[in-house]
């Protein structure tokens, strides 16, 4: 009898071991925080373009470790003082798109461009006069989606995450109206609205294929 009981109890306490397990595994599952991922949030596919269900698009994170292809700069100096845009301006693209464009030669469904907006800092250093980068002020993206942009030039959507006089940037942007980029990009823009003309890197990888241009 006492056998008997001893073996219960045994069963007993490994049943509730293994359910202790179970609850633990599926707490580690669960993210740690939530403050960084709103709940209405849309099931991303293969492109790093996340939209909630109002259409705003969340910031995109880890972006300086996509494909470097350039920082284009319009100085004041050179613009009668009045330049459009006159920081720098670094620009990332995601790298399925990247390697999709060297494969295709054309931007894919779901391809996303950040633009990094930079200030001029110092004009000059140890190697002579010139324009260095200063401060981050500013984050834009386009992003080319036929489910999100049906109605828009080339299927293009863009996106500010700050504000006009700077700051930490949101973590999520509406998009522009269409005259803010898109009137622009779509009338000087050498490639599907991407301004490709200005960027070697781009010009190089379009229609590459296998392996990497910089490497011939």
């Amino acid at each position: 009898m006492r056998t008997g009981t001893w073996r219960s109890g045994m069963r007993t306490f490994f049943v509730l071991l293994f359910a202790v397990i179970l609850i633990g595994c599926a707490w580690n599952a669960r993210p740690i925080s939530t403050a960084e991922t709103p709940q209405d949030i849309l099931s991303p596919s293969d492109s790093p373009a996340t939209f909630l269900e109002d259409g705003r698009l969340a910031r995109p994170k880890g972006y300086r470790r996509w494909i470097y292809v350039g920082a284009p700069l319009t100085p004041n100096e050179l613009n009668g003082g009045r330049a459009a845009f006159p920081e720098f301006h670094n620009v990332y693209i995601d790298p399925t798109s990247y390697d999709s464009y060297k494969r295709t030669g054309a931007w894919r469904d779901g391809t996303v461009l950040l633009k990094e907006l930079v200030s001029v800092g110092s004009k000059a250093a140890s190697s002579g006069k010139g324009y260095f980068m200063g401060d981050v002020i500013g984050l834009e993206a386009a992003v080319k989606s036929r489910e999100q942009f049906p109605g828009e030039p080339g299927n293009w959507g863009y996106f500010r995450f700050t504000d006009e006089e700077g700051g930490r940037p949101h973590r999520v942007a509406g998009a522009l109206a269409r005259e803010a980029c898109s009137t622009c990009h779509q009338a000087a823009a050498e490639d599907d609205f991407v301004f490709t003309q200005y960027y070697p890197a781009l010009r190089e990888a379009k229609g590459y294929g296998a392996g990497n241009p910089e490497d011939r």
